[in-house]
């Protein structure tokens, strides 16, 4: 009679494996830890191909994604471009949020970051205080009242936010430190 050897696994249906608590098949489980959102992406589309019996390769043929790169994603999605990320979890279901310190996403945004665009359409830089102009003829921030409405060249459309005003904080330095005229130098034409 063949003799059994004994199991190294703990008795009942669950065992710890690693940092995972592992159960039953299909049976939702809580990590020992919290799981990152680089392996969290991989596990969305994991569960994802499970629910519509998809292998990797099937899944490439429906989103056009390399096999490669689906497998890359699904052990971890940090080195994978973000666009990437977002079209395949795109038609998964699943969506990725940016959540704040209580760990809800964030759906409210300051009405100049979503707006507020320079003549150019680029963003003001963030340490700058933006405010909305008033909409009259001749009512724009200084530089544009000295330089161009009042100025001889040609006046570009009236911009319709500013951040003129900005005080710097104390110890702020712009431009190149100024040297100290040796003796004997010419005095520059400017001064």
């Amino acid at each position: 009679m063949p003799t059994r050897v004994p199991s190294t696994r703990p008795a009942g249906r669950r065992a710890r494996r690693g940092r995972c608590i592992v159960g039953a098949v299909g049976e939702l489980m809580q990590p020992a830890d919290p799981v990152s959102v680089e392996k969290q992406v991989g596990l969305a589309l994991r569960a994802y191909r499970r629910e519509q019996r998809l292998s990797q390769r099937g899944l490439a043929e429906r989103t056009g994604v390399p096999q490669a790169t689906i497998a890359r994603i699904e052990r971890s999605a940090s080195s994978s471009p973000l666009a990437t990320v977002l079209s395949l979890l795109s038609g998964t279901g699943y969506s990725l949020a940016v959540v704040d310190a209580d760990g809800w996403p964030v759906t409210a945004w300051d009405t100049t970051d979503l707006l507020a665009r320079d003549r150019s359409g680029r963003r003001f830089p963030a340490n700058r205080q933006v405010n909305r102009l008033r909409v009259r003829a001749g009512d724009g921030p200084r530089w544009w009242l000295l330089h161009e409405f009042l100025g001889t060249g040609a006046c570009g459309p009236q911009p319709e936010w500013t951040a003129e005003g900005f005080t710097p904080p104390p110890g702020t330095r712009f431009g190149k430190k100024p040297r100290p005229r040796k003796p004997g130098d010419p005095t520059p034409w400017w001064w």
